[in-house]
């Protein structure tokens, strides 16, 4: 290949954007090869996210926060409303059909997988370089889990797995200015994460904290710093959260089924992983009790009757939190539930992709940690604490979907590595022998 050839490549290669363009164009071929000559009424790729559905569909029609269920019309904070908000403004544009509304939601979140490229170039370039910044970039690119998600869920997980890949570069970036501005954007992001997905929130603490140790200023202005930022994230959120005790009649912080979740994941009829027919939209006894004690209540009830179980059978809650764990890393229940895995013939080719990606990950971290331990602490604390909440009540590729960014980069930065270790070096030439 000639050399100006080679360089052009290189510079086209090299470009994060372009990775940002190849993603989302395969994303997009994908979604329309999965459609084309498609019996919409019976359809082999069934796209799943009918909550998020139903209210984005409520709110397009003036009725508001509303109806996440069939047979369940009434004012709602069982989700995180940024994602159904996004879809609700898609719905009212273009005043779409069910079936154009599905696709609307698979093309934004195509964009959003897409966009993700550029947080995981910069975190990998902080933190590791350039050449395992751009190596990840594109390895997100043709990532099953990046690609197949975004179609498969019409869900916020694409969105997340967005946000907090933007939270973590932004924390890397933040560490070096002093504008009391972008410490104000920072409590934002954090409070725009929140409304995605609130489970990011576990990481905040964690995050803001090594932020603030590692731009080393004094005491007062660190704690200063501190408690602003938090105070702008608590009133960035406050709107919602009163909207929330007035609507729904309770406290509730973003989201308000915490409760039923964790009972899914913890009573007796717990088989393996959960129970998703005891759910209020497929449990008819379950739904009339939500309707008639109110999303609030109906949680805080589920929630004491889950705990009541865990100190009555403890040696099961932590089977069943093993189970979960062993899922959320190999996938070995969820790639027996995931419609287009099952619809792909992929099941076990999940579990072993799933597993080493994880294994491959986890060994970037530990290396990662030894070389970088400053630097990949923020890393180290997605990896160990986002997926808590799922060990106790259930999990899915999904829920764990907003750490694969974070997956990707050390898994890229394990294999660099790797290749550095076993690479041979090139032969040095003898000297010629001294007369």
């Amino acid at each position: 290949m000639p050399a100006p050839t080679k360089r052009t490549l290189a510079t086209i290669g090299g470009s994060p954007a372009v990775a940002v363009a190849a993603a989302f164009l395969l994303r997009m071929f994908l979604l329309w090869l999965s459609h084309h000559g498609e019996d919409r009424t019976n359809p082999k790729f069934l796209t799943v996210g009918l909550e998020a559905n139903l209210i984005a569909y409520s709110l397009a029609n003036g009725k508001g926060f509303f109806g996440p269920y069939p047979n369940y019309q009434s004012i709602t904070a069982w989700l995180a409303p940024v994602y159904p908000f996004l879809w609700a403004v898609g719905n009212k544009l273009f005043n779409l059909t069910a079936f154009g509304a599905t696709i609307f939601s698979q093309s934004m979140n195509c964009v959003f997988s897409a966009a993700t490229c550029w947080p995981i170039y910069g975190i990998g370039k902080k933190v590791f370089g350039g050449k395992v910044g751009l190596a990840s970039a594109w390895l997100w690119v043709f990532l099953p889990y990046a690609v197949l998600l975004p179609l498969e869920w019409t869900w916020d997980q694409s969105l997340s797995a967005l946000m907090l890949a933007a939270i973590l570069y932004v924390t890397y970036e933040l560490i070096e200015t002093d504008s009391p501005l972008a410490m104000t954007g920072y409590g934002l992001l954090w409070a725009l994460g929140a409304l995605v997905n609130p489970t990011l929130c576990i990481l905040l603490p964690i995050l803001l904290g090594w932020l603030t140790i590692r731009r080393a200023r004094p005491m007062w202005t660190s704690l200063a710093t501190v408690a602003k930022v938090t105070l702008v994230f608590l009133l960035a959120l406050a709107p919602w959260t009163i909207r929330n005790y007035y609507a729904v009649d309770g406290l509730v912080f973003v989201k308000s089924n915490f409760g039923l979740e964790f009972w899914l994941g913890n009573n007796p009829q717990v088989k393996e992983i959960y129970t998703p027919d005891r759910h209020p939209n497929r449990d008819m006894r379950e739904r009339m009790a939500l309707i008639f004690n109110g999303e609030p209540a109906y949680n805080r009830y589920k929630q004491r009757q889950a705990i009541a179980y865990i100190r009555k059978y403890p040696r099961v809650f932590l089977r069943n939190v093993a189970a979960r764990f062993v899922d959320t890393w190999t996938a070995n229940y969820d790639s027996r539930q995931e419609t287009w895995i099952l619809a792909l013939g992929l099941g076990r080719a999940d579990v072993w992709f799933c597993t080493v990606f994880s294994v491959v990950s986890f060994a970037g971290l530990i290396f990662a940690t030894m070389e970088y331990w400053r630097e990949s602490l923020p890393l180290a604390a997605c990896l160990l604490l986002f997926p808590i909440p799922y060990y106790i009540t259930h999990t899915a590729s999904r829920y764990r979907h907003p750490i694969d960014p974070v997956m990707t980069i050390l898994a890229v930065y394990f294999i660099t590595r790797a290749l550095r270790y076993f690479s041979i070096p090139a032969a040095t030439p003898a000297l010629p022998a001294k007369a």
